[in-house]
């Protein structure tokens, strides 16, 4: 949402539309000083979505928001999806990537986002420290560098973890659905989401999901995910896990809500948007 995109928006003539995966919200613990001038992101942002023909809500709770903050442009919910056969594929080489990755027989709960406050990175190196005959994975980096909030007070954290966390860093997307294929539970305790596409990532997978109990959860998932609110709520979830029929259970369920959230979804969504939103400007240059 930056300068360059301004100045596409306002220059172009067809139709203008745009993918609301960012809000105010979204942008508390993720970038630096941001908690000090939320007055100005809402504004900021107010302003940008309101330069497109259509903007494309990937949740409910992502639309109220915006509608929040003041966007009156046409709001068209259109959640998001993946491509499922890249990560179902992999569920066949479960075995041989447990094996690259140097795990035992050990149970790996993964953790997929950036490092930073808002995804649960604390919550997630505290879970790992009361549970020391598990592995905990997290997958993903700090991707803004220098601009990242509490940036040496995360790196910190990471460098003090204890013996059984094991940080990635950024990895490619295809190496990130390894991780999915080869791992037994997904936990992500964030403090908001706007839809949350490594939590459908991993339930594509047929990972067990541990979560925080979200908005934009409950509108897709329902009651296909375990969710807690404290350290003490997690590690017990986790226990729990440790169990193969619960894991079988839980993953089941995931898998059945990932499954409405494929390819044919995706293509069908950006088709009715797209058309939408060419209609929509072909209006505004009549009138």
């Amino acid at each position: 949402m930056g300068p360059v995109m301004v100045l596409r928006m306002l220059t172009h003539r067809g139709p203008r539309l745009i993918t609301a995966h960012v809000t105010p919200a979204s942008l508390i613990g993720n970038i630096l000083g941001a908690d000090y001038f939320p007055g100005f992101a809402r504004w900021y942002m107010k302003v940008v979505y309101n330069l497109a023909d259509l903007v494309l809500s990937v949740s409910q709770a992502t639309t109220a928001e915006l509608e929040e903050i003041g966007v009156r442009r046409r709001i068209h919910l259109t959640v998001n999806a993946i491509n499922e056969r890249q990560i179902q594929l992999l569920s066949h080489q479960r075995s041989s990537l447990r094996q690259q990755f140097g795990w035992g027989d050990e149970l790996v709960v993964l953790g997929v986002g950036q490092i930073q406050s808002r995804k649960g990175i604390e919550e997630f190196v505290e879970c790992a420290r009361r549970l020391p005959h598990l592995r905990f994975v997290w997958v993903g980096g700090m991707p803004f560098g220098v601009l990242s909030d509490r940036r040496s007070e995360l790196t910190r954290l990471c460098e003090d973890a204890p013996e059984n966390v094991r940080f990635t860093g950024l990895l490619p997307r295809e190496k990130v659905f390894e991780y999915y294929a080869a791992s037994d539970v997904f936990f992500l305790p964030s403090k908001h989401e706007t839809f949350g596409l490594a939590t459908l990532e991993a339930a594509t997978a047929g990972l067990p999901l541990i979560l925080s109990d979200l908005d934009c959860y409950q509108n897709w998932l329902q009651d296909a995910y375990v969710h807690g609110e404290t350290v003490t709520d997690y590690v017990e979830m986790i226990r729990s896990m440790e169990s193969e029929a619960q894991r079988a259970k839980w993953g089941e369920q995931a898998s059945e809500v990932a499954a409405r959230y494929g390819t044919q979804m995706l293509t069908h969504g950006l088709r009715e948007a797209y058309s939408l939103a060419s209609r929509r400007s072909l209006s505004s240059q009549k009138s």
